[in-house]
């Protein structure tokens, strides 16, 4: 097997490159180190032409959202299987795939499981035409990521974005949007945040999006409607015991494409990159990448 291998030297658990390159040893395998100046899309057309077969995303969800806007670059028929190694703090798009955290566990699903062809979504406005693969989180939910340094994501691993939320909770910023979903419109509601998920958990594991599957052709809406604290107390508390969507706050629908727009205008992160254009459509790419998956993933 002819790999590539994306990876972040940054990532939460880089200390691990060395047994990850050490599981990948007995096959033919290029490193690329994931820099400014890195043209993911060209690095992938060259590993093609020599036959390459598997493209490898080593790090957290940053690096998986670089790799797939790269594969995403290919023609569909020549594009490559994809495969992850979970190496970030968080790890949403692995976990909801059920790629094991241990990297020998990650590797020998590489070489000895199946793949599935996953969906990724296709985010467009003005100046923007990007892909994500696990979930846009807009409006408060960008001031939550703002909110996170170095040191906090050190020192809490994957509840540094709960930590990062105790400085919001308090002065909350109200979005009034319109949402045309599939054939559905959603006209002048006021919101604290909206979530487009082709994943199940964003923001360290937080299940955001329980119904949500990365196989199904569609992904998963979530409109938090503006409120007091007490209800964004209400809708933390039904999140910790599983019952987040039956909130009365929470408005959840199944779409496969949506147009949006809110006033004042709402900012996206995407898998955790941050974008300062305002998305206006979002379209399902069904079965874009056959991706590696792990044993108990069900679609």
């Amino acid at each position: 097997m002819k790999q590539l291998v994306f990876y972040n030297q940054s990532a939460g658990k880089s200390a691990q490159l060395d047994s990850l390159r050490d599981s990948l040893s007995a096959h033919d395998t290029t490193w690329v180190e994931l820099t400014r100046d890195v043209e993911i899309a060209h690095e992938i057309h060259e590993f093609l032409t020599t036959g390459g077969q598997t493209v490898i995303a080593a790090g957290g969800d940053g690096t998986v959202h670089a790799v797939v806007n790269g594969m995403m670059q290919i023609e569909h028929s020549k594009r490559p299987k994809m495969a992850i190694v979970p190496l970030g703090t968080a790890n949403d798009f692995a976990g909801t795939l059920h790629i094991p955290d241990e990297i020998k566990d990650a590797v020998a699903v590489i070489h000895h499981g199946a793949t599935t062809a996953i969906d990724v979504v296709r985010i467009r406005g003005e100046g923007l035409d990007r892909y994500y693969s696990n979930v846009a989180a807009g409006g408060n939910c960008v001031r939550v990521s703002e909110e996170l340094t170095d040191e906090i994501k050190a020192r809490w691993g994957a509840l540094c974005y709960l930590r990062g939320a105790i400085g919001v909770l308090a002065d909350m910023q109200s979005y009034r949007i319109t949402a045309d979903l599939d054939d559905q419109r959603i006209e002048n509601l006021d919101t604290w945040a909206v979530l487009i998920a082709n994943g199940k958990t964003n923001a360290g594991r937080i299940e955001v999006a329980p119904h949500a599957s990365p196989s199904d052709g569609m992904f998963d809406v979530i409109i938090i409607r503006d409120g007091t604290v007490l209800d964004m107390v209400d809708i933390v508390a039904k999140n910790l015991t599983g019952q987040f969507l039956e909130s009365e706050q929470v408005l959840f629908r199944k779409a496969k494409r949506i147009r949006l727009q809110s006033n004042p205008p709402m900012r996206f992160t995407l898998d955790g990159e941050l974008i300062d254009e305002q998305p206006i459509e979002f379209e399902v790419i069904p079965g874009a990448i056959d991706t590696f998956v792990g044993p108990e993933f069900q679609g």
